[in-house]
């Protein structure tokens, strides 16, 4: 039985590199969620559920790593997906204020960047 070696693709560093910003950013999401915790007179449950709902999006980020880590190409083009569905949530390209554009270029920054080292940069290995 012959032993078949998946060939390298990508740029180790630039994986690890891609890997390690793509966490980063499900933390930069995260810090969004706190500020449940600073409005008086919710209950405990209430406080419970506007983390949850705040971190749905930090979670979504965090299945896009597993998959990224595992499958380059396709963490690439999961995270294309979720920068159209986060359009489309805020309303369509035209409705969507300045700072808002800078959190919907992140995943898909580094859906072209994790697509552009499995694809077309070449493996040191």
């Amino acid at each position: 039985m012959e032993n078949s070696v998946k060939p390298k693709r990508g740029n180790k560093a630039l994986t690890w590199t891609l890997r390690v910003l793509l966490f980063l950013v499900a933390l930069f999401f995260l810090i969004f969620s706190f500020d449940v915790f600073g409005e008086p007179g919710r209950s405990t449950w209430e406080i419970i559920q506007g983390f949850l709902v705040h971190n749905i999006f930090t979670l979504i980020l965090l299945i896009i790593l597993y998959f990224a880590w595992k499958w380059e190409q396709i963490g690439g083009a999961l995270l294309l997906l979720v920068g159209l569905a986060m359009v489309l949530f805020f309303g369509g390209p035209l409705h969507i204020m300045c700072h808002t554009w800078l959190m919907i270029s992140l995943p898909v920054i580094l859906g072209l960047l994790f697509l552009c080292n499995f694809y077309f940069i070449k493996s040191k290995n």
